[in-house]
């Protein structure tokens, strides 16, 4: 039997683009989310390397806050007196007002348990997506999830319905950092790395469509080739496995290209931006200008933002390529692998270039969400905005992963806090001819992930994988020279599927 284009795309006028299933073969059950709409954002910048006192709070803000796996931990109210938290958290005063530090919290104190070395999928959870840097790189190269945040634009807890989503999803910037099933309505197929949207301007057509007259609106594509599809999908024997799947991919394609659509959504009158990101990124000196990633990245913010007031979306990722430095020589080699040098002469360079993204893209984004009021609070007051590293306080060591967040996820957090869950009797990195850090291993990160799509309204049904608790893959250390092998045991996995302590409001 011939399988020719014209039976896949029977009325489809021959588009195919991205993501649900077939609800008419797989029904779905559908459930309001609970409480007010609540929103999940995450920013993802590349290296670290940046030492402690200039990345977190001073230690005097810490006091005992009880005892937890193993460990004491501490916490401490942000001081609110002036716009700087830290010498790299510190942004204008008259932006990172008392009442906005107020709703952000800095965690110190979370590790994933193996040797990560560079990667973009750590972020959010899909460990495989990295460089293959050391034995346990490679080994989890294969063991590829979908990152949390697309656990979240498929579930029907987050999403109670789609009446008014233009994109389920904004992945943005540089490679990405989110992946999924290639058939994600049925998780089914494999996990592949999303495409990124580079161009603000292209990726604001696609949220902000005219609304078009409800008699307009289109019959499903799926259901014109449903008969060709049962046809070929059932009683066919010579089609293959890998065919059948590519024929579910299809179909998911194109069912939720369908579904985006017939979504007529107005949000007044809303004025199409006159610059594009992408026009931004040609300028010749783009490479080497901090003014212009901060432009670059702040036309993004703006796109989040009215999507997130019109409703149109609730998830984003950004992941950061660009330095916000002008430092013209090679980063990674020059500056990202010499951070952690006794001599601390590329320290300067990197605390200035993440204070600039801290002020430039995070609390630029964190600002503007708190300015668009709401019936109850603001649209940051339903958010949970994170910024996270790729490493710690040493380059290529996911040990003490600074994460930063504002928002409370409709009331889920207690937000005005610094929290430090290291175990101070577990040191990792240790001061030496090349290294000027001292490090101490903390909780797995994993656990962090779960705790956000708790925060977000899901079960630990919805997401963990019966092994472990939290989200994400979990392995101890095989390379015997790392910094935190040997440092994770019971202690730390069996708190794994709890929310962090100290946050829960």
């Amino acid at each position: 039997m011939h399988i020719g284009r014209r039976m896949f795309l029977t009325g489809a006028a021959g588009a195919a683009l991205a993501i649900p299933f077939l609800a008419s073969i797989l029904p779905r059950t559908v459930k309001a989310a609970p409480g007010a709409r609540k929103r999940f954002i995450a920013l993802g910048t590349d290296h670290g390397g940046i030492w402690q006192p200039s990345m977190y709070p001073a230690d005097s803000v810490l006091t005992p806050a009880g005892n937890y796996a193993g460990r004491a931990i501490r916490a401490g109210a942000l001081p609110t007196t002036s716009g700087a938290l830290s010498p790299v958290l510190t942004a204008n005063g008259s932006v990172l007002t008392p009442t906005l530090i107020q709703k952000l919290n800095v965690i110190r104190g979370l590790d994933v348990p193996f040797y990560l070395a560079h990667h973009r999928g750590g972020h959010l959870g899909n460990y495989a997506d990295n460089d293959g840097n050391g034995t346990d790189g490679k080994t989890l190269q294969t063991e590829r999830l979908p990152t949390i945040d697309q656990v979240l634009a498929w579930s029907s807890t987050f999403y109670g319905t789609l009446d008014t989503i233009k994109e389920r999803s904004l992945v943005i910037g540089a490679q990405g950092m989110s992946a999924n099933w290639s058939s994600p309505s049925n998780q089914m197929g494999e996990i592949t790395s999303i495409t990124p949207e580079n161009d603000s301007l292209a990726l604001f057509n696609k949220i902000f469509v005219p609304p078009m007259d409800p008699a307009m609106q289109r019959p499903h594509v799926v259901d014109l080739v449903l008969e060709d599809y049962k046809r070929l999908r059932t009683s066919n024997r010579r089609l293959s496995s890998a065919d059948k799947q590519r024929l579910d991919d299809h179909l998911d394609r194109l069912d939720e290209l369908q579904r985006k659509l017939n979504v007529n959504v107005s949000c007044g009158d809303v004025a199409v931006p006159t610059e594009s990101s992408s026009e931004v990124a040609q300028a010749s000196t783009f490479v080497v200008d901090p003014a212009g990633h901060k432009r670059f990245f702040q036309l993004f913010n703006d796109v989040i933002v009215a999507a997130i007031a019109c409703d149109t979306c609730r998830i984003a990722t950004v992941h950061c390529g660009e330095t916000f430095s002008d430092y013209a020589g090679n980063w990674h080699n020059d500056v990202a692998h010499e951070s952690a040098k006794p001599e601390g002469s590329k320290q300067a360079i990197i605390e200035a270039a993440h204070q600039r993204f801290f002020e430039d893209v995070f609390v630029d984004l964190a600002a503007k969400l708190e300015a668009v009021k709401e019936t109850e609070g603001t649209a940051l007051d339903s958010t949970l905005l994170q910024w996270t590293q790729e490493s710690g306080c040493v380059t290529h060591d996911p040990i003490e992963l600074p994460v930063v967040t504002a928002g409370s996820a409709g009331g889920f957090f207690k937000t005005g806090q610094y929290v430090d869950y290291r175990n101070l009797g577990k040191q990792a990195h240790s001061p030496g001819m090349d290294n000027a850090v001292t490090s101490h291993t903390g909780l797995i990160y994993n656990q962090w992930l779960g705790t956000a799509l708790q925060a977000m309204g899901l079960e630990p049904s919805e997401y963990e994988d019966g092994v472990n608790g939290g989200y994400g893959k979990t392995m101890m250390s095989t390379e015997t020279w790392w910094a935190g092998y040997g440092s994770y045991g019971s202690d730390e996995t069996s708190v794994m599927g709890e929310v962090l302590p100290l946050l829960k409001a």
